[in-house]
């Protein structure tokens, strides 16, 4: 077996194909090779249901999608477990989160975020909005919303997602075409194939 460059990804190795769950985290820019990574996972096995055609396919599920949503109490929760500095910088730059563009009011409840996220399977896209340091509240959502209530094994990205996760993010070596058969590889714990994919 190849050597394990992660233990989390030898956590995942053990895990059946099909029971892995993969968040993919993109912007516009990116969908193409989106596309050509869920065709490469469903191809090796993994549970893409409702795999797009195509580019377009994917871009109309997206726009079509209602999202998922995250409660305001749990993205709170989710944001006592972050560093005070990042928490602080947040704050300071954005304001609170009920400002936020993605955030609904309730009615009853203490309202919740809209993450622009796509399901197929145990595979999610998510719709990446602009890079922004400190990251504004939606996209920290978007992060709790993958690892609090999707409960993804695994993130792929084509850039960093400005907080630290307790599962492994493959971010891709740079903005060509998604090296399928590389990132097959190290989702197996391949260390060979990280030289393309740096995990964080």
């Amino acid at each position: 077996m190849p050597a394990i460059a992660d233990a989390r990804l030898l956590a995942l190795a053990q895990k059946p194909r099909t029971a892995r769950r993969l968040a993919i985290v993109a912007e516009a820019e990116h969908r193409q090779s989106v596309v050509a990574v869920l065709t490469a996972l469903a191809a090796a096995g993994y549970d893409v249901a409702g795999l797009p055609a195509d580019f377009a396919g994917l871009e109309a599920r997206l726009d079509a999608s209602e999202g998922e949503t995250i409660m305001l109490n749990d993205y709170a929760a989710f944001c006592a477990t972050l560093p005070v500095t990042l928490r602080d910088a947040v704050a300071a730059r954005w304001g609170a989160a009920e400002r936020d563009s993605h955030y609904r009011p309730g009615q009853v409840d203490c309202g919740r975020f809209i993450v622009p996220a796509l399901r197929l399977g145990t595979v999610a896209v998510i719709a990446a909005g602009i890079a922004t340091v400190p990251p504004r509240h939606d996209a920290l959502a978007g992060v709790a919303w993958i690892t609090d209530t999707f409960r993804a094994d695994v993130v792929i990205s084509w850039r960093p997602l400005g907080v630290d996760l307790p599962v492994p993010v493959l971010i891709a070596s740079t903005d060509d075409a998604a090296d399928t058969a590389s990132l097959l590889a190290a989702l197996d714990g391949d260390a060979t194939a990280l030289g393309r994919w740096r995990v964080t």
